[in-house]
């Protein structure tokens, strides 16, 4: 696929999660980003969320205005809501990252500078991804089922962002947790499993460089699912390198498939992580994959997508 470049000025909208993230000033950051477009001549809106909810419909009227660009400024939460509104749109989705693990950005490769997230979308780098679904729900990065799921919820009631939380908050969960035994169907078979984690992965990590499906890409029309058996103590402390390595495969706890479809059949609902926000779900899960359904701003350098 090739650069899709204009030099018209565009219309962008730019959506801000002001509390995403650490405590750095998102009003300053949102100034800087607009400056940097009006600069060019750019017709820029500025919008700010107050509430779950508002960024899909920021998103929403800048696909009714014919807005060239969202840009969210934000973590993955922010974007998942935006980018639910621009699938199957012309509008592009485009990313100054904000947010505790920022996954969906470092699965594009877009930098923490404001400047230089802002010069990709000059720069006009724009790829379609898939989009995954689950029931009625969309995700960009990963849906997890299980262990992840619940340290998701307890991460989400817990009042500090980043990595050293979610790992204190994972270890301590992991003497709680209970696995549930699910049937797992794709591809004609069907498998009756108790697992610790299944995660259904469009791109590569969660957030933090935990890349749990190191070799999956966002626009290869796959997911790539990755089965975590429970494991010991030792096995739980050995995974992390792995995890952060990119070398998940070589975790003996761990199976992969590749495949668009699946479903998953519960005993009971239960919570499901969608791109890292804890969500409740009924207990069969319906998932099938949206191929190229979504317009990104991706530098080339992105490791997730197939040229």
């Amino acid at each position: 696929m090739g650069v899709e470049r204009m030099t018209k000025a565009r219309k962008i909208v730019v959506v801000v999660n002001p509390i995403a993230g650490g405590r750095e000033d998102r009003k300053k950051v949102a100034e800087m980003a607009e400056a940097r477009f009006r600069a060019r001549g750019d017709d820029v809106t500025v919008s700010f969320t107050g509430k779950r909810g508002d960024a899909t419909e920021f998103g929403r009227q800048a696909v009714e205005s014919a807005a060239d660009f969202v840009v969210a400024i934000g973590g993955d939460g922010t974007i998942n809501e935006v980018a639910t509104a621009l699938v199957g749109s012309e509008t592009a989705l485009a990313v100054v990252p904000r947010g505790s693990g920022n996954g969906f950005a470092r699965s594009l490769a877009i930098p923490h500078s404001v400047d230089a997230a802002c010069a990709l979308v000059e720069d006009v780098n724009v790829r379609r991804i898939d989009v995954g679904k689950l029931n009625e729900r969309l995700f960009f990065l990963i849906a997890g089922v299980g262990f992840d799921a619940m340290v998701g919820k307890r991460f989400d009631e817990h009042h500090k962002r980043g990595p050293l939380p979610y790992f204190y908050l994972g270890v301590r969960e992991f003497f709680r947790y209970e696995p549930q035994r699910v049937r797992l169907v794709l591809d004609g078979r069907s498998l009756d499993i108790t697992p610790f984690i299944i995660a259904v992965a469009n791109g590569q990590q969660y957030g933090n460089n935990a890349k749990i499906a190191p070799h999956a890409k966002l626009n290869d029309g796959m997911f790539d699912i990755c089965v975590v058996y429970p494991p010991t103590v030792r096995q739980l402390l050995s995974v992390f390198p792995k995890l952060f390595r990119g070398r998940m495969h070589e975790f003996k706890q761990a199976e992969f498939f590749k495949t668009d479809s699946l479903l998953i059949e519960r005993e009971n609902a239960d919570y499901v992580n969608i791109d890292g926000e804890s969500v409740p779900e009924s207990a069969t899960l319906k998932i099938s994959i949206l191929p190229h359904s979504l317009r990104v701003v991706a530098s080339p350098k992105s490791p997730c997508i197939v040229s």
